[in-house]
């Protein structure tokens, strides 16, 4: 009978370690997606104002309620050895 309940005890503490284990793991894969969506986000906002900024054009970016127009600077090189021409 002893034999039994330890039986039963010890699968019971079993499933729990593992039900913690695939837990822990979706845990960490959802971390990990989150990391990756995080971070192609940033790429793709940094690829995003160079593709504006490229032919000399000034962007805005708006980050909240701050705001901040941008340009590539040198540009400003190629206008003054274009103007010292």
């Amino acid at each position: 009978m002893t034999i039994i309940i330890l039986s039963i005890g010890l699968f019971g503490i079993a499933q729990y370690v593992m039900y913690e284990k695939i837990i822990e793991s979706r845990q960490q894969e959802m971390a990990i997606a989150y990391q990756n969506g995080y971070n192609k986000g940033l790429t793709d906002a940094a690829v995003t104002v160079y593709k504006q900024t490229e032919n000399c054009q000034t962007t805005t970016i708006t980050i909240g309620n701050l705001t901040r127009t941008i340009f590539d600077l040198s540009c400003l090189k190629l206008e003054s050895m274009n103007m010292t021409k």
